[in-house]
């Protein structure tokens, strides 16, 4: 006998060459990872959006941590998950395979700027500065270490 890999459901609304890559299910509706992005009920994050992702497993929650805004206010979504089946792990191969680059780079002793790069769907690169606690970015002279940081990490890829 011979086992047929079921294909995950088509879903409405996928751009040109995205695929669905694996669904789950919850109380709320369904959920699914695709090539570009996970769909959650009501809205979409880009991979390259991701901050974090997390599975608790007591709770059955998927939660998901999107990259600060231009106000530095972090989205967080918990997703209630009656089955995930491959959903989880496929949110994390799908973050983790966004990332182009991630330095710590120290500018004042051990403190200093995580540099991460990731890719979008169009090929882009999305760059994120997170300072360590206790850098001050209105410090003129720590300010341009961090950008010195960042530029260096920059033009290993770029």
């Amino acid at each position: 006998m011979r086992l047929r890999r079921q294909r995950p459901p088509a879903i409405d609304g996928l751009a040109p060459g995205e695929r669905v890559l694996a669904t789950a299910d919850g109380p709320d509706g369904e959920v699914a990872a695709t090539t570009h992005r996970l769909l959650l009920r009501g809205t979409s994050v880009e991979w390259a959006r991701v901050e974090t992702a997390a599975w608790d497993g007591d709770a059955e929650l998927l939660v998901v941590t999107e990259l600060p805004d231009g106000n530095g206010r972090r989205r967080r979504h918990r997703v209630a998950l009656e089955s995930p089946r491959r959903l989880v792990d496929v949110v994390r191969e799908q973050v983790t395979q966004s990332v182009v680059i991630s330095r710590h780079v120290a500018v004042d002793g051990r403190r200093g700027v995580r540099v991460t790069g990731r890719r979008t769907p169009s090929d882009e690169i999305v760059w994120t500065a997170a300072v360590d606690s206790g850098i001050d970015l209105r410090d003129p002279g720590t300010k341009a270490r961090v950008d010195a940081a960042v530029a260096l990490v920059r033009n290993e890829v770029e």
